[in-house]
């Protein structure tokens, strides 16, 4: 695909909830609705637009004509709120209406949603993708009707706009940021546990950069188990069976704080755990911060992927190819390691 780098300097400010953007619930649970300006007509009408434009095969971008929708994986986990929230609020700044499907993490779900904003001509569709290669041919589709199509997070090789993460350096990070504290609290003998996702296809490269941040960095440390575990249950249940079988286990990172805040709350109800345990999560989110400051905390690091900022950013790359540019694009994605400590003297 060809690429043409995007620029983006944005410095807005951060919205902290979906009510600030004017959401309504859907009364099944699994969608929201976000529209800016005068609405008329069934299903909502319309919004006013900034510009009007000429976008693919001819398509006339007309004043109030936009609409994009975001397909996530789950909902749940708010770094996806996050991003739905930077993505509602600069579509809300130009004018183009925004929904929210959640997949609640089902591959034929996800699909699902897609086929349908397809069939209904949506004119642009931000994409959280499960499985790349069950989305091809329905994107394909889409591109053909002129529906521009982004992926944010993972990659969909065909979509216009990308906006996927670098998994496996996010994991290194993640990784790094253990042996770090393996090394200067555990003597560079900790015992650890990944709790990866690799029933994710896109995300198996996360764990696989956390196997070797730890080992390439600590190389006296050991990988006790690598086991599933996408959600806070399952991040408690696997963190408790493993240690019951392992009780040497004394690092824990986890491929986003969804999960590491299950760990964390399964150690904490555990008796006897030393002052170097370690917790390491990914997503910087609030959730995630309020337990490093929780006294006697071992939630010791997380890694900010800047939801917000790309969820604002791949909507006004969308923006931009429907109604100037039509040329494939790239968001570049960015990330830092927060630490507790620094998260306790903000």
């Amino acid at each position: 695909m060809k690429k043409k780098m995007v620029a983006m300097l944005l410095v807005l400010t951060m919205i902290g909830s979906l009510t600030g953007c004017g959401k309504t619930e859907d009364t099944g649970g699994n969608t929201t609705n976000t529209d800016a300006g005068a609405r008329s007509g069934e299903g909502g009408g319309s919004a006013e637009s900034i510009v009007s434009g000429e976008g693919e095969d001819g398509q006339v971008i007309t004043e109030g004509s936009l609409e994009f929708v975001y397909v996530t994986q789950d909902s749940a986990n708010s770094y996806f709120i996050q991003v739905y929230e930077g993505f509602s609020s600069k579509c809300e700044e130009l004018g183009i209406r925004t929904q929210i499907l959640d997949a609640k993490y089902d591959v034929a779900a996800q699909v699902s949603y897609v086929e349908d904003a397809v069939q209904r001509g949506v004119d642009g569709i931000m994409i959280s993708p499960l499985d790349e290669n069950a989305l091809k041919n329905i994107v394909d589709e889409a591109k053909e009707k002129g529906i521009v199509v982004s992926a944010e997070a993972q990659p969909v090789s065909n979509a216009q706009i990308d906006g996927s993460l670098d998994e496996y350096n996010i994991g290194y990070s993640i990784g790094s940021a253990a042996a770090q504290w393996i090394n200067e609290q555990q003597g560079g003998e900790g015992k650890a546990l990944i709790l990866a996702q690799d029933d994710v296809e896109a995300v198996i490269r996360r764990g696989d950069g956390i196997n070797d941040g730890i080992l390439e960095n600590a190389p006296n440390a050991e990988i006790v188990a690598r086991q599933n575990a996408s959600n806070t249950d399952l991040g408690m249940k696997v963190t408790e069976s493993v240690i019951l079988a392992n009780p040497e286990v004394n690092v824990i990172c986890a491929c986003d704080d969804f999960t590491a805040i299950g760990a964390y709350e399964a150690v904490s109800a555990m008796q006897n755990i030393a002052d170097s345990f370690y917790i390491g999560g990914c997503d910087a989110t609030d959730e995630g911060k309020e337990k490093m400051k929780a006294e006697n905390s071992v939630y010791r690091s997380s890694c900010n992927l800047f939801p917000y900022e790309a969820g604002e950013e791949l909507a006004e790359a969308m923006y931009v190819y429907l109604t100037e540019t039509q040329e494939d694009a790239v968001v570049e994605r960015r990330y830092e390691p927060v630490w507790q400590q620094d998260v306790i003297e903000q």
